[in-house]
């Protein structure tokens, strides 16, 4: 071997000691960045963003109501469902409700717990000093885990039943001829 080849071997060694020492940089950084992303995942499956931003009491009835806003008659009833809804308040999450509990103690109506996201009321008689506030509480698993526990307060106006209008007025009985 001669001094020039002698040269370029130890020039190319060189040139491979530079390329492999690049590489070892790039791949510390590469896993650097790979364990910070790893961390960053590990943080949200053990914290995960919730998508419900709240909860609404949505009421049955014949007249379209405001959501934790129920009116109704003596006699009649209405199923709550409690709606868990995204930031927009108005599109359902898609969360699952579960340990629903219904605080409402007026004497005005009734309600009891059907299922994990349902109450019933049932209007008994006409609220006195007008509309009467009560708390649903719930807890919301969210489509992506997250888990989290509402209070949401609702009013009811229970009404008397107005009777309809009489249209009789009189009967009157009509004879006929003798024959």
């Amino acid at each position: 071997m001669n001094g020039i080849e002698r040269n370029e071997i130890e020039r190319r060694l060189e040139h491979l000691e530079h390329e492999v020492h690049e590489l070892r940089h790039d791949v510390r950084n590469d896993v650097s960045q790979l364990k910070q992303s790893l961390l960053q995942i590990i943080h949200l499956l053990h914290h995960p963003t919730r998508l419900t931003a709240s909860v609404a009491n949505v009421f049955s009835g014949g007249d379209s109501m405001a959501n934790n806003v129920l009116v109704f008659n003596v006699g009649q009833t209405s199923t709550d469902t409690i709606t868990p809804l995204l930031a927009d308040g108005i599109t359902p999450s898609g969360g699952v409700v579960s340990n629903l509990t219904v605080a409402f103690t007026d004497p005005s109506a009734t309600v009891s717990v059907n299922g994990a996201n349902t109450a019933l009321f049932t209007a008994v008689a006409p609220s006195t000093a007008g509309p009467v506030t009560g708390t649903t509480q719930c807890t919301v698993t969210d489509t992506d885990g997250a888990v989290s526990t509402w209070t949401q307060t609702f009013t009811v106006q229970v009404n008397a039943v107005i009777p309809p209008t009489q249209l009789t007025q009189s009967v009157a009985n009509f004879f006929s001829t003798p024959a």
